[in-house]
């Protein structure tokens, strides 16, 4: 997830730099234990997650009947198509039903997941370049085309912190008309708001950080001030029945603090939820989630809030966002935020990857079984357009092995 404002370089951040900071991220570090409120903290203990029989407990439904799992998966491997669509869920998962089993792996995953489809806002407001409205207006109308059914289409935030987005209302107004697609837009501020109601925005969606370092560094305030700014936007769009996402950035790792504990990520999440908020999506913000940190970090915001109103953003900038995706579809988790061709990039991390393409994540789904409504030729049709105009290869591992195969039959 992206900033709001001007996007803050690692190199001013003494907490997140090099292999020290990777090392304090990884999975190994991470374990549950009794402090923190939450029983979760897992930052510079030093201790291997196998020491811990907490930790043994806690993982315990993912490691058994081994047997059985590699059972079925072979089964599943063998019938799987070139493409990738492999009959997990739609044979093997429908063939144990009927004799009143379950796919233990695949059990809680829903069967329709809803992608929110972030290029145009998050993955633009990054791009260096000023992208013409233009290309803007087209790139949205083609995503729109694919059947993605929710699209950020811009900000409404000061041209001073993100130029890239100072057309924002002439993007909407051009795109608000689109049937069939939804068009929040981002808006941190009452004055943001307002233009965006003017502009003809029907949905909106505001940004609160679970660390307060990089809430001061971000939105230049504390994140008690920015709950109550955005506690003004949600009361004014209740009157006029307007629908707010709410975002948490860093829910997993900050570049100011480093790790985040899950009860603070909770925390934001519940007073986003008690403030109306229909859906908030949990971002890790600088790519550094694993599975082993998603984990505690959704269970601690589940116990709070309803799962169907909780969405995931992950970045890839380490490569792990297809697995934390995974996760969190067994965790229940419904709606997942991706950004076509991987457009954009992380603005805390010097060279590294931004968010996860949604044609990885759509392939992925598709390969499961899963219904996403998303027509994937016009998809990568979408993510060719703005590569071409970008001057760059796909951002898509997918995009890229496809090219040149038969779409339709994706």
């Amino acid at each position: 997830m992206s900033s709001m404002e001007e996007p803050i370089c690692l190199d001013k951040f003494s907490g997140l730099n090099g292999i020290d900071q990777l090392r304090s991220f990884s999975s190994n570090a991470c374990q549950p234990i009794s402090e923190d409120t939450g029983r979760w903290n897992c930052c510079n203990e030093g201790r291997s997650c196998g020491s811990s029989n907490s930790s043994n407990e806690d993982f315990e439904e993912y490691r058994q009947e081994p047997v059985v799992w590699r059972r079925q998966r072979r089964s599943s491997l063998k019938r799987a198509s070139s493409l990738g669509r492999g009959p997990a869920l739609n044979s093997d998962a429908n063939n144990t039903a009927k004799d009143g089993r379950k796919y233990k792996f695949f059990k809680d995953v829903p069967r329709f997941v809803k992608i929110v489809e972030v290029g145009p806002r998050d993955g633009l407001q990054n791009e260096k370049a000023i992208i013409p409205t233009a290309v803007k207006i087209k790139f949205i109308r083609k995503l729109a085309s694919s059947g993605l059914s929710v699209i950020e289409a811009t900000s409404f935030v000061s041209p001073k912190w993100i130029p890239q987005l100072a057309d924002a209302v002439d993007v909407m107004n051009a795109v608000k008309n689109l049937t069939g697609t939804r068009l929040p837009v981002l808006t941190p501020n009452l004055k943001g708001f307002n233009a965006a109601i003017a502009a003809g925005a029907k949905e909106v969606a505001i940004f609160a950080s679970a660390s307060e370092s990089f809430s001061k560094s971000n939105i230049n305030c504390t994140i008690e001030e920015s709950l109550a700014r955005f506690r003004a936007v949600t009361s004014a769009a209740k009157e006029i029945s307007v629908p707010v996402r709410g975002y948490v950035s860093c829910v997993v790792g900050c570049p100011v603090e480093g790790y985040i504990s899950p009860p603070k990520v909770a925390y934001i999440a519940k007073e986003l939820h008690e403030m109306g908020c229909f859906e908030i999506s949990l971002g890790d913000t600088i790519g550094v989630a694993t599975p082993g940190t998603v984990l505690p970090m959704l269970e601690a915001v589940m116990a709070i809030v309803p799962v169907e109103k909780l969405a995931v953003h992950f970045h890839d900038t380490y490569g792990q966002s297809l697995s934390n995706i995974l996760l969190s579809l067994q965790m229940g988790i419904s709606t997942v935020d991706a950004s076509v061709s991987g457009v954009g990039g992380c603005p805390y991390a010097k060279g590294a990857s931004g968010n996860v393409a949604t044609e990885d994540v759509v392939f992925m789904l598709h390969g499961l079984g899963l219904k996403t409504n998303v027509d994937m030729a016009k998809l990568l049709s979408a993510g060719e357009y703005i590569n071409s105009y970008l001057g760059r290869p796909a951002g898509s591992k997918t995009a890229v092995a496809l090219a040149g195969s038969c779409y339709s039959k994706i």
